[in-house]
């Protein structure tokens, strides 16, 4: 059997490792982010498509 001291200082291995690995994958996640090319060339082009619907379902039901 393992004494209490032993089991605490493995546990705390354990949790410092989790937390080493956390950090390591939120890193690796804001480096993809980093790069990933921006699309904001396509936004105002889908709002429009979105906002010309919209106002011809607005129309219709008006219409009704």
């Amino acid at each position: 059997m393992m004494s209490y001291s032993t089991t605490q200082a493995l546990g705390q291995a354990r949790l410092a490792d989790l937390h080493r690995q956390a950090q390591r994958d939120a890193l690796a996640r804001a480096i993809r982010r980093a790069r990933r090319p921006h699309s904001t060339h396509r936004t105002p082009g889908l709002l429009a498509a979105l906002t010309s619907r919209a106002r011809r379902s607005a129309g219709a039901a008006e219409s009704l």
